[in-house]
């Protein structure tokens, strides 16, 4: 029987992408078990109304700007409407859940003798080798060494994320809980599918759609009936652009920005290929397999989880003449890639929102009952 009655969740900066969605799913199956929940987070009214339960008791943080510092500003702004809450909810029964910049709320809960629980979505090394500010990831990587350690437990979502966390965290800190993040399985509905390879995430260096662009331009020069369509946005667009230009596909590479519902790529396309340098545990490559559609990994953090060992297509980071070859081949091969799919598409029920929260709660509960032990 589940004891726990308050869950507050720390969101400070309300942003697009897979983190959010498995925040919103957390955050409504909360309610739907009827735990008084609190969000802390820069999220309007409207888009409250659009993706929250109404009985959400929502603390609208104050908005800034999208940059680096801004988000600093709103994180720390949440800490005053942290300790608010604290007034207001005995520490009994209650946990506080930080999807986001946990730093500060975890100093701030060992001030107040309150349990809090943290979600970490990323592989911390792999976050750090790849940072674009060396100095400032390594400074930030050393304050995750010593207060991470302070929280009362650690949620991560896969393999490898956990791996890397549990060098750095006490024995047993860490817990492993796959995304909440699909509603249902779709039917092996049979699409017809366009000559595009698809890249979706935002532009960045993390995504590393460099590798994708240079290998689709060897890749033409044995399909050039092919597109390559890019959805995301992000700082990295003119650079690829440009990139595109020196190697003369312009044409035939098409950037479709930020896509509300990118299933109708995911339904026409012939191959996604995902060659992020780090990830958590990517809801992309999820909501692929769960369309039918093929997909080329990195090794990224998740990337094995989802896909599996025995079935996934697999290139190493930045080899993009291999990551070529491998696009060649499955074309070449694409029946036998599809039936890889299908063996894949069996095991996607471990990230269904009903069994991954449930678990999410389960140890909110757990972590809450233990408490002054």
């Amino acid at each position: 029987m589940i004891k726990i009655k308050n869950i507050i969740v720390l969101y400070p900066s309300f942003e697009k992408g897979g983190a959010t969605a498995n925040l919103i799913n957390f955050v409504n199956q909360c309610v739907e078990e009827k735990i008084n929940t609190y969000l802390i987070s820069n999220i309007n009214n409207h888009e409250k109304k659009i993706f929250f339960r109404k009985n959400v008791m929502l603390v609208n943080n104050k908005k800034y700007r999208n940059n680096n510092f801004n988000r600093f500003l709103t994180s720390f702004n949440s800490i005053f409407y942290l300790l608010s809450l604290f007034k207001k909810i005995k520490s009994k029964n209650s946990v506080i859940v930080s999807f986001q910049s946990h730093i500060l709320p975890i100093m701030l809960c060992k001030i107040f003798n309150r349990k809090i629980i943290i979600r970490n979505s990323e592989d911390i090394l792999g976050a750090t080798k790849y940072a674009d500010n060396k100095i400032s990831a390594f400074f930030i990587f050393i304050l995750k060494v010593f207060i991470y350690n302070f929280s009362n437990g650690i949620i991560t979502n896969s393999t490898k994320s956990k791996k890397s966390l549990d060098l750095i965290t006490f024995k047993n800190k860490t817990k492993m809980i796959y995304n909440p993040y699909l509603k249902k399985i779709f039917n092996n509905n049979k699409n017809k599918r366009d000559n595009v390879i698809l890249s979706v995430g935002r532009l960045c260096k993390q995504k590393n759609q460099k590798i994708v662009i240079k290998a689709f331009f060897l890749f033409l020069k044995k399909f050039p009936n092919y597109k390559l369509v890019l959805i995301g946005h992000g700082k990295d667009e003119f650079v690829l652009k440009k990139l595109c230009k020196e190697l003369k596909i312009s044409r035939k590479v098409k950037f479709k920005g930020w896509v509300t519902d990118p299933g109708t790529y995911y339904k026409t396309s012939k191959i996604l290929i995902f060659p992020s340098l780090y990830e958590g545990l990517p809801n992309t490559l999820i909501e692929a397999v769960n369309f039918n559609l093929p997909c080329i990994s990195s090794r990224c953090s998740g990337a094995e989880d989802i896909l599996t060992l025995k079935h996934g297509t697999f290139v190493p980071t930045n080899n993009y003449e291999e990551l070529s070859k491998t696009m060649i081949e499955s074309i070449f091969n694409y029946h036998k890639i599809l039936i890889k799919n299908k063996m894949i598409k069996k095991k996607l029920s471990r990230f269904l929102i009903n069994t991954q929260v449930s678990k999410y709660i389960s140890y909110c509960d757990k972590i809450s009952s233990n408490l002054g032990k």
